[in-house]
């Protein structure tokens, strides 16, 4: 039932604010619904913070530390690229010392072979002992 007052005026602006009250109400004046919520704007359980009462100062220091935990990233990433760059190159160096070095030792092993030594020994002068089975025994002097 709705119950208008003679005293209330027709010209009078509506409330702006919208209340946020229980719609289960219990009848009469003095129920526990009214008490409970009475001077409240709204249940406390069920409350959530909306988005914009986020402060602005937090939102600007977010987006600094985000930026700059962005530079440091990249930062990171470019000197990652160089570090590769230079193993590379080592690893390049690596593999040609390593080449040299397989020639100038296959060189050294041509000249030190048994072939080439046979070689050098007959133009010395050098007879071919034959097998290693024979014994070879120097008279003392």
């Amino acid at each position: 039932m709705l119950v208008k007052s003679p005293l209330q005026k027709k010209d009078a602006k509506k409330n702006r604010r919208k209340s946020k009250r229980n719609k289960k109400r219990t009848s009469g004046s003095g129920g526990k619904a009214n008490q409970e919520n009475h001077g409240r704007r709204g249940s406390e359980k069920g409350r959530k913070l909306p988005f914009f009462r986020i402060a602005p100062w937090k939102v600007i220091v977010g987006i600094l530390v985000i930026g700059g935990l962005g530079i440091l990233y990249l930062n990171h990433v470019f000197a990652t690229k160089r570090l590769l760059n230079d193993v590379q190159k080592m690893q390049q160096q690596y593999k040609q010392a390593k080449r040299r070095h397989a020639k100038y030792r296959m060189k050294y092993d041509r000249m030190t072979g048994p072939t080439e030594i046979t070689k050098k020994a007959k133009k010395m002068g050098f007879i071919n002992g034959g097998p290693a089975k024979k014994i070879i025994r120097v008279k003392a002097q």
